[in-house]
């Protein structure tokens, strides 16, 4: 199955590079052949999926972030960042009704199952038969509310927006020299995947300002004893 043999091969590449775990996600520092091998991968993959007659924005989705395959970073930061989704565009937003709903639908029912199950809420099971019947009859009130706007969809202003969530996820701040100027960008990181970055700092430690000495050292030594920083060349 190509699904597995991509993956293994993912994971053969990755055993060689510096991984960084941060709040759950996990960040690795490419070097470019490995990047090269990895872009080999997404290609497969992107070839089977075109013969297949599947439309994907990103056909690696499934496998890992691939974050800057154009030119490499050679500076970044890891932050906890707002994140939420807006989506205001009529045609997209019908579109993604249904999805919405889903995800809505599947997630309360998950976090409702955490919460009868957390013995601190000392949940009875009476008690826990109402809350799931309460759940279901909210769960089939909003199917037929959105069933009901997409039927006259014209009727209606729809827009989808997580901004009230105020919902914080794992991030990355990253440099990137491009034409002799340098570019900064970005993005938020994924937890159900690895997190790619090319990563390649060669400017002599004469050139860099102290934190951005420290910053590379961090990023590429091992730290011992608390103060000890090694790398072997």
């Amino acid at each position: 199955m190509l699904y597995t043999e991509v993956q293994n091969k993912l994971t053969q590449i990755l055993k060689t590079a510096r991984a960084i775990e941060y709040k759950g996600v996990s960040l690795y520092l490419l070097s470019q052949s490995q990047l090269t091998d990895i872009l080999k991968l997404e290609l497969i993959v992107r070839t089977d999926n075109i013969q297949s007659n599947i439309e994907k924005k990103n056909h690696f989705y499934d496998y890992a972030k691939i974050i800057n395959p154009d030119y490499p970073a050679f500076k970044y930061t890891l932050s906890m960042k707002h994140k939420k989704k807006e989506i205001f565009d009529p045609f997209k937003v019908r579109k993604a009704l249904p999805a919405e709903y889903e995800i809505w639908k599947n997630k309360s029912r998950v976090e409702l199952e955490k919460e009868i199950k957390d013995e601190k809420n000392a949940i009875t099971d009476s008690q826990a038969i109402i809350l799931r019947k309460k759940l279901e009859k909210d769960i089939e009130l909003a199917k037929h509310t959105i069933d009901k706007v997409l039927e006259n969809y014209e009727s209606y202003d729809v827009v989808i927006s997580t901004f009230e969530e105020y919902t914080y996820y794992p991030a990355l701040y990253y440099v990137m020299e491009q034409n002799n100027k340098n570019k900064a960008a970005d993005t938020h990181l994924r937890k159900d995947v690895p997190n790619l970055l090319w990563y390649e700092d060669n400017r002599p430690y004469s050139q860099l300002r102290s934190n951005d000495r420290m910053s590379r050292i961090i990023q590429t030594f091992s730290r011992f004893c608390d103060s000890i920083y090694i790398k072997e060349r």
